[in-house]
This record gives structure tokens, C-alpha cells and sequence, in this order.
């Protein structure tokens, strides 16, 4: 007969609507930085606390769509801090309340099973700021018409490689 294998404790379950709830606040305050108010604010106050509190429903959807939509008409850079900010922030939300809808609330996780998780978001994160540092120093002015035919074209180039390579092999 082998030996128990001894388990740490692990975290609770709860710490991940609690992060999830601590990612809708601090986006609300850079929501807030930025001029959201009134109405808008409050909407978003409570999709958020929907989907804190019911992190299976759409509710998580609903708050990274009201963000969104909130800071884009308070005008200014798009690629200003606080919009960069929101990125990460509701990221967290979607990555906490994806994990909160499949952990049943009164579980433990162990620390280990995040890793995955953590490092996905990292590696997201990474190539969205990537991606904004490339737009940052893109010209301001108009593209050449062949410059728009070229990128129409890799998007084109783009979605027959991800068909070919989707579809089932036999």
C-alpha cells in the first residue's frame, strides 16, 4: 500500500469573485479618471456586481463591453494609460470570472492549478501591448492605396490559413 499524499490547504474559491470584484473597482476608478460619470458609472457599478456575483451568466461580457463603450466616448488618445489600464484590468475580470464559473464557491485551489491561467494572461497581455507599441508609431497621415490592398490581401492570406489548418484531417 503506497503512503497519503499530503496536499497543502490551497486557496479558497472565493478569492477569485474577490480579485474579480477588486478588478471591477479599480476599472471603475479609471473609468471614473477618465470622465465616465453619472448614468454610465452607475450602469457599470451594477453589471459589475452581477458578474461578480454570478460569474457563469453574461454579465462578465456585459462589463468589458460597458467599459469599453463608456471610454470610447470619452474621447482622446486611444492608446492613452487608462485605456491600457482598462485593457489589463478587464482581462482580469474575463480570466477571473471565466475560472469562478467552473470552481464551485466553496472549493480550494491550489496555487499551482493558476499557473496555466497566469501564464496565458501574460502571454496575451504581452502581445496586446506589442501590438499597441506597433500602432503607436504607425504614421498618422493617410496609407497608400496599395499599402491598404496588400494588408486586405494578408487578411485574406490570414483567414484561408486558419481554414485550411481548422479543417478535419482524414
Amino acid at each position: 500500500m503506497s503512503a497519503p499524499v499530503h496536499l497543502p490547504a490551497g486557496l479558497p474559491a472565493w478569492l477569485l469573485r474577490a480579485t474579480a470584484a477588486l478588478a471591477c473597482a479599480a476599472t471603475a476608478l479609471v473609468l471614473a479618471a477618465n470622465g465616465v460619470q453619472g448614468v454610465a458609472l452607475g450602469l457599470f457599478a451594477l453589471v459589475a456586481l452581477a458578474a461578480v456575483a454570478v460569474p457563469a451568466s453574461a454579465a462578465p461580457a456585459l462589463v468589458i463591453g460597458t467599459a469599453a463603450v463608456t471610454l470610447a466616448f470619452t474621447g482622446g488618445d486611444p492608446l492613452r494609460p487608462g485605456v491600457l489600464l482598462v485593457v489589463v484590468l478587464l482581462h482580469l475580470v474575463h480570466l477571473t470570472c471565466a475560472l469562478a464559473a467552473v470552481t464551485p464557491a466553496r472549493a480550494r485551489l491550489h496555487p499551482r492549478a493558476l499557473k496555466a491561467p497566469a501564464r496565458r494572461f501574460a502571454a496575451t497581455q504581452l502581445v496586446v501591448f506589442a501590438l499597441a507599441g506597433a500602432v503607436a508609431v504607425l504614421p498618422a497621415g493617410g496609407t497608400e492605396p496599395v499599402v491598404e490592398v496588400a494588408g486586405l490581401a494578408s487578411a485574406v492570406g490570414l483567414v484561408v490559413g486558419a481554414v485550411l489548418l481548422m479543417r478535419p484531417r482524414s
